[in-house]
């Protein structure tokens, strides 16, 4: 099955610019409290933060774990759309393998799925659906039409 491999994330970048702004983040917050209750200044004033090392590290952690959050739901997504390719009869098989091959859009799970239910019936059955539910929402519209009375400006 061809795929496009995702690029792994190294953990976040930390620049002088960042650290700086990280430096002075309690001093914005600050501002903003002072600009938006200025009777409660005191009382809601934010501690300065300064362990640059915690908040690199607490960073690092966060680009990981959502780097392997989408991996994981990337996965998922392609042993979907491979479970409803295997379902699917061999001659259908075999015209999905070779529309796949000749795919030149991005080998990713959704683009393999549309191509799968292309052919197996599945975009048929959604589309007849969807024109289903267009045309109840398309008579509920006309029937609230004619419930309200004409206005008049006389």
């Amino acid at each position: 099955m061809r795929f496009d491999r995702r690029r792994r994330v190294e953990g976040s970048t930390w620049t002088a610019r960042k650290e700086a702004a990280f430096l002075q983040r309690h001093k914005r917050i600050e501002k903003k409290i002072e600009r938006d209750y200025p009777l409660f200044t005191v009382e809601f004033a934010p501690e300065p933060e300064t362990d640059v090392e915690a908040e690199k590290a607490r960073r690092d952690r966060m680009a990981l774990k959502g780097d392997q959050d989408m991996r994981d739901l990337c996965a998922k997504h392609w042993r979907s759309a491979r479970a409803v390719y295997f379902a699917c009869s061999p001659d259908v098989r075999a015209q999905i393998t070779e529309e796949w091959r000749r795919w030149r859009g991005p080998a990713e799970a959704g683009y393999f799925r549309y191509v799968v239910e292309k052919h197996n019936g599945a975009a048929e059955e959604k589309a007849r659906q969807r024109r289903a539910r267009d045309d109840e929402v398309r008579a509920r519209i006309m029937e609230q039409d004619g419930a309200q009375p004409p206005l008049s400006f006389s």
